[in-house]
């Protein structure tokens, strides 16, 4: 399943929902949602709410240094819910977690005279794209600013990722075995001994996908009119199946007509794997509600 056909079946899923249980309910007016001017604090049936994780945002202002060091992605989540009754919801939250990080390693420049202090860099990019849809019923309580709820919670993920190298000193006939920087994972062998060095050029992960069920727990608390924060608490079962990766690697293999030539070929990495666990997570952190 490619990540088009992954959205687009997350969005046909909540157009069909949403269309399937959305309409109009008229409320009597209940004393006990409104403050004392006659303005409605909570939900009622037929209302509907979107929010969004305010963690990240949080995070940026509450830096001590420079607000975007280590800013390199998007981490958030989008959260709907549909009042079937004054204290019952559907809803439903959209994760999206994209990561991207480069790393760079000062390596000697193999092209000139040591005594220079010439050098070369050496890169690793790395970027991850993960996505999960979760559908759930919560049942709430209490009648003031503080809500309390909980629920029930399933949820689909789709993972994928690359990494990418890219090498100051390239590999010819005359160096057969340049300098090259150890990020930890590009190094696959080397041999000073015969000369023989493969690197990796790029390494794909194996798309990941994962389905979920669990049970959630959490406060909101309505500091103005149908507008809320909150946080919740979320421990579940998990089962998860990777495909296998591959990855391309370069080295100097062999010869062809009387000349050393570089060999760059695919590799099989990540073995295909499937696991199940039981974890929690903080899945709304810090989150901000508007309710209509």
């Amino acid at each position: 399943m490619t990540m088009k056909n992954l959205v687009y079946s997350m969005s046909l899923l909540f157009c069909l929902g949403f269309s399937a249980i959305a309409q109009n309910v008229e409320n009597e007016f209940n004393p006990a949602y409104a403050n004392k001017r006659g303005v409605y604090l909570l939900p009622q049936a037929g209302n509907m709410a979107l929010g969004f994780d305010a963690t990240p945002f949080l995070d940026i202002f509450s830096s001590s240094s420079n607000p975007f060091d280590g800013f390199n992605g998007v981490d958030n989540s989008i959260y709907w819910k549909y009042f079937v009754q004054d204290n019952r919801a559907l809803r439903a939250r959209l994760t999206l977690n994209m990561l991207n990080e480069t790393w760079s390693g000062e390596i000697e420049d193999d092209a000139t005279n040591t005594a220079d202090d010439a050098t070369k860099i050496d890169t690793e990019r790395l970027s991850q794209t993960a996505v999960t849809l979760g559908l759930g019923y919560e049942f709430r309580r209490g009648n003031g600013r503080v809500q309390g709820y909980y629920g029930a919670e399933l949820s689909f993920g789709f993972q994928a990722g690359k990494t990418l190298y890219e090498y100051g000193n390239k590999m010819t006939e005359d160096n057969t075995f340049p300098t090259t920087y150890n990020f930890g994972d590009n190094i696959i062998m080397e041999n000073p001994g015969i000369d023989l060095l493969v690197r990796a050029t790029e390494m794909k992960q194996g798309n990941k996908l994962s389905v979920g069920l669990g049970g959630f727990i959490g406060v909101e608390y309505f500091f103005a009119p149908q507008i809320s924060i909150g946080g919740e608490f979320w421990l579940g079962v998990q089962f998860a199946t990777m495909a296998q990766g591959e990855g391309s690697a370069e080295w100097y293999d062999q010869w062809e007509d009387d000349k050393l030539i570089v060999e760059t070929e695919k590799i099989d990495t990540f073995w295909n794997s499937r696991q199940f666990d039981i974890f929690s997570r903080t899945s709304g952190r810090v989150f901000l509600m508007f309710h209509f």
